[in-house]
C-alpha cells in the first residue's frame, strides 16, 4: 500500500480508509487486533497533526515567532508506533501481520503526554481534562503561561469567543448504501467537490467529535460554534488521545475475525475514517481484477463548502479594520484547518 507516500498529511488515515474499501470490495475479513493497531496509528497521527498546527499556527496568531524546532520531536512518534505494531512496519497491506511491543507502545504514549504537558497545557492531560466549567477554564488560561493558555486568554480579552459562530449541522453517520448512491451517480464529481448530506451542508471537525465533552457543551451553549469552542475542542481532543490509545493497546489482545457485511454491489467497497481534520471517505470499484474507479471525499470539501461552516463564519465577521479582519479570518480558518494550503485576501 503506497497511499501514505502520496499524502503529506493524514497518510495513515488515508491508507486505512483505502484498506477498508478494498477489504469490503474483495469481501475479505479483517481482524480485531489489526483494526485496533491501525486505529492506534490514526490516533497518534491525529495527535501529531493537532500538535503541529498548535506549535506552528498558534504562535503566529499571537504575533510570536515560530520555532519549528519545537515540533521536531513529533516526527519520531508515528514511525515508532508503527514499528512496534507491525512486522517490518507494514501496516497497510491486506496481509498485514502484527508483532506488538507493548513496552515501546506505552513509552511512546508517555512521550506524547510529556510533549503535551510541556508544549501545550503546562500541566498533565489528566489535570487539564478536569476543567469542565467556564471559571476553571478562565482560571487556567489566566494563570498558565503555556501556548494554549495564552491563545485562549488573548481570544477572551479581545472578546472574540463567539467569532464566526454560524448555523451548521455536524455530519451524521452516512450509511454505505446512501453514500454509494451519491458516489456512483453521474454527477458524483459535483458531489465530491461540494458535498451535502440530505440537502444540508455539514461540518466534520474536532468540534463535531468532541461535542460530548462537558466543557465543549458549555462553551457551545454560550458562544455557539465560534472560535473559543473550536480552539477548546482541539485541545480536548488532543488531551484525550493518550488515554484512548491505552484503550486501543488493551484491545490488541482480543482475537478473532471482523465480520464482512458489505451491502454494496459486488466489487464495490467504501472505507470511512475519522482523520484529524474530519471524516475521510474512500471508494473503490473493482472489475476483472482491475481498479475501474477510485474516489476520495476529503473533510475539506465538507468544511469549506460554499455554504458550509467556514464560509458562513467568515460572512459573520464584524466590520472592522483590514488588519484585524485578516487576523480574525485567519484564526477562524485555522481553527477548522484545511488539509491544503490557502491564500487569504481581505478586500
Amino acid at each position: 500500500m503506497q497511499l501514505p507516500l502520496l499524502f503529506s498529511v493524514c497518510g495513515s488515515a488515508q491508507a486505512t480508509a483505502a484498506v477498508q474499501a478494498f477489504q469490503r470490495a474483495l469481501m475479505l475479513a479483517g481482524t480485531a487486533p489489526v483494526d485496533a493497531a491501525r486505529a492506534l496509528l490514526i490516533q497518534m497521527e491525529t495527535a501529531r497533526e493537532h500538535l503541529w498546527r498548535i506549535l506552528i499556527d498558534w504562535p503566529e496568531q499571537l504575533g510570536e515567532p515560530v520555532d519549528a524546532r519545537r515540533a521536531a520531536p513529533l516526527q519520531s512518534l508515528l514511525p515508532a508506533i508503527r514499528n512496534a505494531l507491525f512486522v517490518d512496519g507494514d501496516a497497510f497491506s491486506l496481509q498485514a501481520e502484527l508483532r506488538v511491543d507493548v513496552n515501546v507502545l506505552h513509552a511512546q504514549i508517555e512521550r506524547l503526554e510529556e510533549l503535551l504537558a510541556s508544549l501545550v497545557f503546562g500541566c498533565s492531560t489528566a489535570q487539564w481534562l478536569r476543567i469542565d466549567n467556564r471559571d476553571a477554564l478562565d482560571d487556567w488560561s489566566n494563570r498558565a503561561e503555556s501556548l494554549a493558555a495564552r491563545l485562549l486568554r488573548d481570544v477572551s480579552r479581545q472578546g472574540w469567543q463567539g467569532l464566526g459562530a454560524t448555523e451548521c449541522s455536524f455530519l451524521p453517520d452516512m450509511p454505505e448504501a446512501g453514500l454509494n448512491r451519491q458516489l456512483e451517480a453521474p454527477d458524483a464529481g459535483r458531489f465530491i467537490a461540494a458535498p451535502m448530506w440530505k440537502d444540508t451542508a455539514c461540518e466534520t471537525t474536532p468540534l463535531a467529535r468532541q461535542n460530548d465533552s462537558a466543557l465543549i457543551k458549555l462553551l457551545v451553549s454560550e458562544y455557539g460554534n465560534g472560535l473559543l469552542s473550536r480552539l477548546a475542542a482541539r485541545l480536548v481532543e488532543v488531551a484525550r488521545i493518550p488515554a484512548a490509545m491505552r484503550t486501543r493497546v488493551a484491545q490488541l489482545e482480543r482475537e478473532g475475525p471482523v465480520g464482512v457485511s458489505n451491502m454494496l454491489p459486488a466489487g464495490v467497497g467504501i472505507g470511512q475514517v475519522e482523520a484529524a481534520r474530519g471524516r475521510l471517505v474512500h471508494r473503490v470499484v473493482l472489475q476483472d481484477g482491475f481498479v475501474r474507479r477510485y474516489q476520495i471525499l476529503a473533510p475539506t470539501e465538507w468544511n469549506f463548502h460554499p455554504a458550509g461552516v467556514v464560509a458562513g463564519g467568515l460572512g459573520r465577521l464584524p466590520d472592522t479594520d483590514k488588519a484585524t479582519l485578516h487576523r480574525q479570518a485567519a484564526m477562524l480558518i485555522n481553527s477548522v484547518d484545511p488539509c491544503v494550503g490557502y491564500d487569504l485576501q481581505v478586500h
